[in-house]
């Protein structure tokens, strides 16, 4: 079956798991058959889930149901890995209409299973499936997925086995994103298209360099004021405002997520002073950055 692993020394035999690196973001793959985990390694993009729109920046995971269709609106440069997988790899038990039943009957064991798999199938608003995360994290997912590719294709001894270990710590990985409050700010968009986009994409693209009104008027060939207004119409945000919001949401993750130097984190995301820096992280947060490290970085 496309989107599974057939074993070498029995075709007979195959596993509902399979892994697809650099695959972009193939959305309707294994759609009706498959929960999909996309690493979003590169870029920036707006999606569609249902009547909200989200702007996103990588690196980021999208964690989709086996019907889940978001619509892709605007991606630049994206670079995605892709792994689909039924949910009986994890628990012979499970099939995808069961294992959303609270009162199913399953046995502990298989109780527990499920617990692992409810960012796929728990939809609510504070779930959408796009999950922000830091670079620590996501090298470390990239990782496991590698390992997880490797073991599929090689198929050494004891392969189904190993391969159900790395999704399982994969999914380990994904349960404390999912936990996380923080990992769950998405910037909303308006409903609808708006000409604004393409300016959201670029304050995403670009948030690391100097960006003046200026700047967007030339590259967008608006006028000062129209920009101004258009654009706060489309995210009641001012340009300057959203910009800030994300560099210090960028921030956050990375000092959650790494041990970088302040003074690099600062830099990375478009500051210059950091006295500044300090002062607007804490205007955002309620604490400096340094306490904000000592508070939530898992590291």
């Amino acid at each position: 079956m496309e989107l599974s692993t057939v074993a070498r020394d029995n075709t007979a035999w195959e596993m509902p798991l399979y892994v697809a690196m650099d695959d972009g973001l193939a959305l309707e793959q294994g759609l009706g058959a498959r929960y999909r985990f996309y690493l979003i390694e590169e870029g920036t993009g707006i999606f569609r889930f249902a009547d909200r729109r989200f702007a996103f920046v990588a690196p980021a995971f999208l964690v989709l149901d086996e019907v889940d269709v978001p619509q892709i609106e605007r991606v630049t440069d994206i670079k995605a890995h892709g792994l689909y997988f039924a949910p009986s790899v994890i628990n012979s038990t499970f099939c995808f209409d069961n294992i959303r039943q609270e009162d199913y009957g399953f046995d502990l064991s298989a109780y527990q299973d499920r617990f692992w798999l409810k960012p796929f199938f728990v939809r609510d608003s504070n779930n959408s499936g796009l999950f922000n995360v830091g670079p620590a994290t996501f090298r470390r997912a990239l990782q496991i997925v590698e390992n997880l590719h490797e073991q599929l294709r090689e198929q050494n001894a004891s392969w189904p086995c190993r391969s159900r270990s790395f999704l399982l710590e994969l999914l380990f990985l994904l349960e404390r994103v999912h936990s996380s409050p923080e990992a769950k700010e998405e910037i909303a968009l308006p409903e609808s298209h708006t000409e604004m986009d393409p300016v959201i994409l670029y304050l995403h693209t670009h948030y690391q360099e100097k960006i003046t009104i200026s700047e967007l008027t030339r590259v967008f060939h608006i006028n000062r004021t129209t920009l101004m207004e258009r654009f706060f119409g489309a995210t009641g945000m001012t340009i300057m405002a959203y910009l800030i919001n994300l560099r210090v949401r960028l921030a956050s993750m990375m000092l959650r997520d790494t041990l970088l130097p302040i003074s690099e984190i600062m830099e990375r995301v478009g500051f210059n002073d950091i006295t500044h820096f300090g002062r607007t992280f804490r205007q955002h947060t309620g604490m400096t950055p340094s306490d904000y490290r000592q508070k939530f970085c898992w590291m």
